[in-house]
């Protein structure tokens, strides 16, 4: 009897909570909608896709492609230059000063693990002033900005080099908090030499574990004062991982709480989900028909939850596409007539949280149990049936949320 209680207790307060996404206040006119946005990174290209297509669906695109035809698709993308950030390909190794160049304690120029990349010193006044040119001549072009890859402290505290890089200031090997230190002083260069205009961008905040480092100057948080915006590309899982980790609700919620502090400090922000289990897909892993939607349908409803209206989305399933690698993949779910935010992420009973939008509702069970009998009392919600985006079946209240699944929940059309 007292399980019994308890349960309905339990139930009771979650149709209580999940009632009062309904009267939460509307964001102001003036307010920019919060709504799903989408990013390209396609440094790694859009496939065989007419860019003027991509540009009307993925508003910012980052890369090498040409940028007019995106612009004549839609003059609202902004296409932005990708360059590599504190590594240098073989061609500008051979270019610039011995100096700029970072050596290992053998005195050896030290490189990227997985690539034909080198690394530099992000400080080195040589470094600098090619940095600042490359910003300059920004003006001359179509460029919306400049993507600075590879920021943050991966490279000294990941497995991304062959060998620890030494801090010619110190002759000791460098650690987070002097590596972001040179990362600053560089980023500071770039972004006083960048046009009127002109956007600056790094990718490098890693995972949410990583951005909640504490002291601040050892986190990836240092450096947000010099830019416009920001990427993850390890948001909600690392790109190799097995479909099958998913993360804890504490780390999911780290995550989470990393897009909205992006979002508060005024910046773009750039979550990018990847399933590339054995370096290229997941798609090959068991039981990947079942879990790569479900990872895609939970990415996306979790971001949906803390997204703001500079918060932009990429999930992607193929590394490297055939015959074109397509960084710009499109998903039935991304058509989900959902609308506009009109509150912000509630916390429910039982782990569960929601968010209301005009034609519909975004809920995420982050927890490893499920979560039974949920009603949506809501006027606009209390159709017969809901469309779930990218299932083949619609939910008839009440249902079940299986564990670490991401509904995007719209009114079935009359």
């Amino acid at each position: 009897m007292a399980d019994t209680f308890k349960k309905f207790a339990n139930d009771f307060k979650l149709l209580l909570a999940i009632a009062a996404l309904a009267t939460l206040p509307t964001p102001s006119r003036g307010a920019e909608p919060v709504k799903l946005r989408l990013f390209a990174p396609a440094w790694r290209n859009i496939g065989q896709q007419d860019p003027r297509a991509v540009a009307k669906d993925f508003l910012v695109v980052f890369g090498h492609l040409d940028p007019r035809p995106f612009h004549d698709g839609n003059p609202d993308c902004k296409c932005i230059q990708y360059v590599l950030g504190p590594y240098v390909a073989k061609s500008e190794m051979q270019r610039l000063p011995a100096e700029v160049l970072a050596r290992d304690k053998e005195g050896q120029v030290v490189k990227a693990r997985d690539w034909a990349n080198w690394l530099v010193v992000p400080d080195n006044p040589k470094w600098l002033e090619y940095e600042a040119q490359r910003a300059k001549a920004l003006a001359q072009g179509p460029w919306d900005g400049l993507f600075t890859d590879s920021m943050g402290t991966a490279p000294v505290e990941g497995n991304y080099v062959l060998s620890p890089a030494i801090n010619p200031n110190t002759a000791k090997p460098y650690g987070k908090r002097d590596w972001l230190a040179a990362e600053c002083v560089m980023l500071d260069t770039v972004a006083k030499a960048m046009p009127q205009g002109k956007l600056l961008i790094l990718n490098g905040l890693g995972p949410g574990s990583r951005y909640w480092t504490e002291p601040e100057d050892e986190s990836p948080r240092v450096l947000l004062k010099y830019v416009h915006g920001a990427m993850s590309e390890s948001i909600w899982r690392p790109a190799r991982a097995k479909l099958t980790a998913w993360p804890t609700p504490d780390k999911w919620m780290q995550d989470l709480r990393m897009i909205q502090d992006v979002e508060k400090r005024g910046l773009m922000g750039f979550w990018w989900t990847k399933c590339w289990t054995d370096g290229n897909t997941s798609n090959n892993e068991p039981d990947a028909d079942r879990l790569v939607p479900q990872w895609r349908r939970f990415a996306l409803a979790s971001y949906l939850l803390a997204a703001g209206p500079h918060s932009y989305f990429n999930f992607d399933t193929i590394k490297n596409d055939q015959p074109a690698s397509n960084a710009a993949e499109h998903f039935p779910e991304y058509d989900a007539p959902l609308g506009t935010a009109t509150g912000e992420m509630q916390k429910l009973p039982r782990g569960l949280y929601a968010r209301p939008f005009t034609n519909g509702m975004v809920l995420v069970n982050p927890t490893a149990d499920e979560i039974s009998d949920i009603q949506l009392p809501r006027n606009e919600l209390s159709a017969p049936t809901l469309t779930s985006a990218g299932e083949p079946a619609q939910r008839r209240p009440p249902f079940t949320i299986a564990p670490h699944t991401g509904l995007i929940l719209t009114r079935s059309p009359q």
